[in-house]
C-alpha cells in the first residue's frame, strides 16, 4: 500500500473534473479569459469566509507579498524583518522591491517567529516592516508580534501561504486573515485551497488599501502616481478556486481529523510532534516532525520512502544559510540549528486510519531499532 504525500487523484476526482469542465467551457464561450465573474465571486466569498473586508486575487503568492510590500510604501534600502525558517519567496519578495531582509530567530519548538528575538531585532535595526510566517500552517504569535511592532512603528504583513484553514484562537472564531494586517495567501496546487496553476490573494480590511492593491496588480491603472505590474489572476484559476471553496471547510476539517490520528498513534514520540495546542489552530497544510538531528531525519526519511510512504524535509536550509542571503544580518541561531531536522508526513484530507497506522508503525519501528542500536553501542 502506497501512502502518498499529496493525493491529487482524490482531490481532482471525476465529479470535480465534470464541474470544472463546465466552468472552463463557459469561460471559452464567453471569451472572458483574464478577469471575470468568478474572480469577483471568489473575492467576495473568500473575504467573507476569512472574516475580512476585501480580498484581492493576484497571479501567485510571491506577487501577493511583493505587492503588499509596495502597497505599504516599502522602498529601496528599507529593512524588513522575516523569520529564519520560511520558503525562499518571503525573502525574495523583500529583495525584489529593493529592500533588505533582516533575520529574526524562531522558536526552537515550533519554527515560528520568536517574539523575544523580534523585540531585540526591532531595537537594533530600523525595521520598516516585518513578515511573520504561519509556517506549516501553524499560526504565528501575531498578538505578541503586533505589540512589539506597534512600539517600534513597524508595519506587519502576514505570510499565510500555508495557513488557509488556520485560526488565531482555539475556539476557531478568528481565522488567519481576519485581523487588521495585510495577509497574503498562495493557492499553488499543493496548498489546502489550490488552483490548477498559480494564484494568490491579499486580504485587507482597509478600502483605500484595497484600491491601491487593485491598481498595483494591474499596471497601476486607476491611479495617477503608481507604477504597478501585471499580476492579474486569470479567470480559469478563479473559476477553479471558487469551485473548490465550496468544499474547503469540510476538507480542512478532514485534515484536522488526520492530525488527531497522528497524535493518537504517535504518542510515544510526542517530543517530535507539534505542541498539542496547535491541534485546533493549525491548517494542517503539513504535519511536521521535529527530529533530533539532520542525520536522524535523513535516516527516517529513507525508511519511510522504502516503505512507499511519501514524506519530505522542510526546510533543509534556514534563510541565513541560503547562498544568496549570506550577507544579510539579524538573529539566526535557532533557525540554523532547526534547519534540516524537520520531516513532514503525508497530510491530505483523504488519508484513512489504515494508511496512518502504516506511517505510525514504520516510525515507531524506526525509533525502536534506533534505541536498541544505541543501547548495544553503549554496552
Amino acid at each position: 500500500m502506497v501512502v502518498p504525500f499529496y493525493d491529487f487523484k482524490s482531490l481532482h476526482n471525476h465529479a470535480f473534473q465534470q464541474l470544472a469542465k463546465e466552468r472552463i467551457s463557459k469561460i471559452l464561450e464567453d471569451n472572458s479569459f483574464v478577469e471575470g465573474e468568478f474572480n469577483t465571486k471568489f473575492e467576495k466569498d473568500f473575504s467573507s469566509m476569512q472574516k475580512n473586508n476585501h480580498c484581492l486575487l493576484v497571479a501567485n503568492g510571491t506577487d501577493a507579498l511583493e505587492i503588499s510590500l509596495r502597497a505599504i510604501g516599502i522602498k529601496e534600502g528599507d529593512l524588513v524583518g522575516l523569520p529564519g525558517i520560511t520558503f525562499f519567496a518571503t525573502a525574495e519578495a523583500i529583495i525584489n522591491v529593493g529592500a533588505k531582509p533582516v533575520f529574526i530567530d524562531v522558536s526552537p519548538s515550533t519554527g515560528l517567529i520568536c517574539p523575544k528575538s523580534f523585540s531585540r531585532v526591532a531595537s537594533n535595526y530600523s525595521l520598516k516592516a516585518v513578515i511573520p510566517v504561519h509556517i506549516y500552517g501553524l499560526p504565528a504569535p501575531i498578538s505578541e508580534v503586533e505589540e512589539i511592532a506597534k512600539l517600534h512603528n513597524i508595519s506587519i504583513i502576514e505570510d499565510a501561504a500555508q495557513a488557509f484553514g488556520a485560526f488565531y484562537d482555539k475556539e476557531r472564531s478568528f481565522p488567519v486573515g481576519s485581523g487588521k494586517n495585510l495577509v497574503t495567501f498562495s493557492f499553488y496546487p499543493t496548498k489546502n485551497l489550490s488552483a490548477i496553476g498559480d494564484a494568490g490573494a491579499i486580504l485587507t480590511n482597509c478600502s483605500d488599501m484595497a484600491e491601491k492593491i487593485k491598481s498595483l496588480r494591474n499596471h497601476g491603472r486607476g491611479s495617477t502616481d503608481l507604477v504597478g505590474r501585471n499580476s492579474r489572476c486569470d479567470h480559469l484559476q478563479a473559476a477553479v478556486l471558487h469551485l473548490k471553496l465550496q468544499n474547503a471547510e469540510k476538507l480542512n476539517d478532514q485534515r484536522k481529523n488526520v492530525a488527531k490520528l497522528y497524535y493518537k498513534h504517535l504518542s510515544e514520540i510526542s517530543n517530535a510532534l507539534p505542541e498539542e495546542k496547535f491541534l485546533e489552530l493549525s491548517s494542517w497544510h503539513l504535519f511536521p516532525l521535529k527530529l533530533e538531528s539532520v542525520e536522524v531525519r535523513k535516516s527516517l526519511q529513507k525508511r519511510l520512502q522504502e516503505a512507499d510512504i511519501g514524506c519530505a524535509p522542510y526546510y533543509e536550509k534556514s534563510m541565513s544559510q541560503e547562498p544568496a542571503l549570506k550577507n544579510f544580518h539579524g538573529e539566526r541561531e535557532n533557525a540554523e540549528k532547526l534547519a534540516g531536522r524537520v520531516l513532514c508526513l503525508p497530510m491530505t484530507p483523504f488519508l484513512d486510519e489504515k494508511s496512518i497506522l502504516k506511517v505510525a508503525d514504520n516510525i515507531k519501528m524506526f525509533f525502536e531499532t534506533k534505541i536498541k542500536e544505541n543501547f548495544q553501542l553503549k554496552i
